[in-house]
């Protein structure tokens, strides 16, 4: 699913974002400590032409307590289709993808074989071929 390991091997998937005036593909660093959608460098939310939605009070690692401003736009990860979600904004350099966008999703990382996987997660609820017996 355009997932990889790159020279800080760090896990990146490829993700296209739309907004406003544009649409763009750009990789993102896989976050696993970051709760939310997407978030990405402040240039890049320009460029995309992002919609101001509202305000949240983010915790960072440190524990220390933030205001960020929450932009709407679309995004997909590889062939899947676009979805709406919140898009935060940093200073960085790097576009971040948090674990709401993997919810539906198998994430495995093997840093010896330089590989990342990201498969949709079968749901076991609607297996029917489970049977209980008396």
């Amino acid at each position: 699913m355009g997932a990889f390991l790159d020279e800080y091997n760090q896990p990146k998937i490829q993700i296209t974002l739309e907004g406003h005036r544009t649409e763009r593909t750009i990789d993102a660093i896989i976050d696993t400590g970051f709760n939310g959608d997407i978030c990405l460098p402040i240039s890049t939310a320009i460029e995309l032409g992002l919609e101001l939605w509202a305000c949240q009070t983010t915790e960072l690692a440190d524990g220390s307590l933030k205001t960020d401003l929450v932009f709407i736009g679309r995004a997909a990860l590889a062939d899947q289709p676009m979805t709406d979600v919140e898009i935060l904004l940093t200073e960085s350099e790097d576009a971040l993808l948090g674990t709401a966008m993997l919810l539906d999703y198998k994430l495995e990382v093997d840093f010896a074989k330089r590989a990342v996987k990201i498969d949709r997660s079968v749901n076991l609820e609607t297996d029917s071929t489970e049977s209980t017996e008396s």
